[in-house]
């Protein structure tokens, strides 16, 4: 297949990588002209190997695509609302953003398909052209709406360390990625730790514990989608990583604050129920994000 990846940060470039071993012929639209035209993967303790694409600095580049991936980060999707309503109606758009401000966005869209996908890898950007991948995740993959034709030939990319899953329940599967990045992200980045210290650290996981309790109890019905030994695994699995929200503080950049952690607590307001604990980090971080504001 033609596949066009808006956005070559971190999730953009891995799947442009992977995508592209599987002999996909892939199209990056980039915004800064004096990038070069080679782009890099490091797997693990592996030397960096290239990822064969192409890269474009024009939208009409994207109109004959045959999927159009989506991996910007939420806070610069209303800046490309024009530039998306110039594809094709008939292209399929896919979406891999964090939290849930991005539903509402799509559905003002004029493509016929959305495809919406939570990725639970962990890649960081090395520097402008290399990517690292850090650790194999699933990636689950959903229809919002519309049909495609092409799903299972795009879910047969999937290897040994880039595992692809379609949902039928892909909205569910994004707010608990919502939830378990409420409970990981905001405590990371005001104690500055990797995820791993949440559960060695015993300060921290009382903490961790409190804001599981609060989110269990204004919403029920996850007590039995999602356990506190499941978030106990998800730190032990993850333990040298540096969630999202604390890289981007530590590089200056805005933290996705309104989409993850904002949209659990409006979910949450709208059932009158109060995350006492989860609202202080929000403030907290919102004058913390303020740094970022200055270099959007």
């Amino acid at each position: 297949m033609n596949i066009g990846i808006v956005g070559a940060g971190a999730i953009g470039m891995l799947f442009g990588a992977y995508l592209s071993e599987a002999k996909h012929d892939v199209t990056f639209l980039i915004r800064n002209r004096e990038m070069t035209d080679q782009l890099y993967i490091e797997k693990g303790d592996t030397s960096q190997q290239p990822i064969h694409c192409n890269l474009v600095y024009d939208i009409e580049k994207l109109y004959d695509m045959d999927l159009v991936i989506i991996a910007v980060k939420y806070h610069h999707l209303h800046q490309l609302k024009k530039e998306l309503d110039l594809i094709p109606s008939k292209t399929p758009l896919l979406f891999l953003q964090n939290g849930l401000l991005h539903l509402p966005y799509v559905e003002n869209l004029k493509q016929h398909t959305i495809i919406l996908g939570s990725v639970l890898h962990g890649a960081t950007k090395v520097n402008s052209t290399t990517v690292q991948h850090l650790g194999v995740g699933i990636t689950s993959i959903g229809l919002y709406k519309g049909n495609w034709s092409r799903m299972k030939e795009f879910l047969c990319t999937e290897k040994e360390d880039f595992p692809l899953q379609f949902t039928t329940n892909i909205e569910q599967i994004l707010f608990k990625k919502a939830m378990l990045n409420c409970l990981i992200n905001p405590l990371t980045t005001i104690t500055k730790v990797q995820n791993g210290e949440l559960i060695k650290n015993d300060t921290y996981k009382k903490i961790l514990k409190s804001v599981y309790d609060e989110l269990i109890e204004a919403f029920e019905e996850w007590k039995e989608h999602l356990s506190w030994e499941e978030v106990v695994t998800l730190c032990k699995n993850t333990e040298y990583n540096r969630s999202s929200m604390l890289k981007d503080y530590e590089n200056g950049r805005v933290m996705e604050l309104d989409t993850i952690v904002g949209a659990i607590i409006e979910e949450a307001t709208k059932r009158n129920k109060a995350l006492p604990i989860l609202n202080t980090f929000y403030l907290l971080l919102i004058e913390a994000n303020k740094v970022g504001e200055r270099d959007r």
